[in-house]
Formats: C-alpha cells, structure tokens, sequence
C-alpha cells in the first residue's frame, strides 16, 4: 500500500533559515514586547487536528513548521501500515506577531497557544530538528517523560496524584503506586495531561 503524501510541514520554505529578529527576544521586566515583531508561538491544538490547522496556515499563507516522521503500525490481522505523523504530537509551531496570534486562536481546534520565553533557543531547536527529518534517516520522538520519572497529573479526574512513568508495549503508562509495597496500578495518559514531579523537594 503506497504511504500517504506528507502534509507541507514547513511555510514558508526558508522559514528556518531567516535569523531571529533582536525585538523578538523576551523583554526584561521594565520593558514592553512589541506587538507587531513576529516570533515563534508554540500551538497546543486538540488531539488529530494538527494537520487540518497547518493546512489552514499554509491556504492563509501563515508562518508555521509541522515536524513529521513516518510511522510504521500492524492491524490486528498483522498487516503493516505505513502513515505520516506529527514528531510531536498535539503541537504546532507557529511563527507570528501578537496580532495574528490571537487571530488564529479564534478557532476551535486550539486548546492553548504557549508562550515561547527563549526565541532564539527554539529557532535553533527547531533548525536541527528539521535538519535530521531532512537527513533521510530514520528518525523518532523520545518521549518527554522518561521511563521511571516521577510526574503529577495536572488535569482530569486523577488530579493532583504522584506516581512513576512506566513503557508498556507503544505506550506510556502512568504508574500510582503504594510505596511500602512497591506494586501498584497503571492508568494510559496524555503526556500533557502530566508534569514533572520532584518526589524530593519539600512541600
């Protein structure tokens, strides 16, 4: 079965060769961000709709970049199947001023658009990720949790509990465990949906 044509990931083309404008930079405290200088917005869209909102871009002619990676599946019957994905899913980068940031928040497939506090830390994050997707080699996203870190549930009905990040099968596992046993249960979760926990730190 032929793969699927990848979604245009990068608008305009040369998006990630242009250098970062110094007005673009995070402002000290004493000082105003300017709203008309564009800079990179990072775009937390619902589940399954970060293609349908860089096609969107691309037909408005709005800077963005959508890494995507080929990923390979089974059907229950064992058939592999051979689709275009985002690297990282559930997240666009977009690259604006203030105004046409809350012009694309006017949607409904967006939850948040995120601050970026680091412009130039992103560009160049963003430069070698794009270099390694256009290497031709094989190329995979980690996750940002690794297995065994503690982390804390943010959003849901399991709010506010502590537990550890398992790796079962393609999927990560969020592991409540009783700590003077050492067992405990799994619940499959989002990796937005959890945060870095210290189990350390006071408080």
């Amino acid at each position: 079965m032929p793969i699927l044509p990848a979604e245009p990931q990068i608008f305009p083309p040369d998006l990630l060769d242009r250098p970062i404008p110094p007005s673009a930079s995070t402002p000290s405290p004493d000082e105003e961000e300017d709203p008309d200088t564009p800079r990179w917005w990072c775009l937390h869209t619902k589940p399954r709709q970060e293609k349908a909102i860089a096609r969107e871009f691309q037909k408005s002619q709005l800077a963005h970049y959508l890494p995507q990676v080929v990923n390979e599946s089974r059907t229950p019957a064992g058939r592999k199947i051979r689709s275009v994905v985002p690297l990282f899913p559930s997240y666009l980068f977009f690259w604006g001023d203030e105004h046409q940031r809350l012009q694309v928040f006017r949607g409904d497939r967006l939850v948040s658009v995120l601050k970026v506090k680091d412009q130039q830390e992103l560009h160049e994050d963003l430069r070698q990720v794009h270099r390694m997707l256009s290497s031709g080699m094989p190329v995979v996203p980690e996750p940002q949790f690794p297995i065994g870190s503690w982390v804390k549930i943010t959003s849901g009905r399991l709010m506010g509990m502590v537990g550890k990040v398992e790796k079962r099968g393609n999927r990560d596992h969020f592991i409540a465990i009783v700590r003077m046993l050492g067992k405990g249960v799994s619940v499959e979760l989002e990796p937005w949906q959890v945060e870095a926990f210290d189990p350390d730190a006071p408080g």
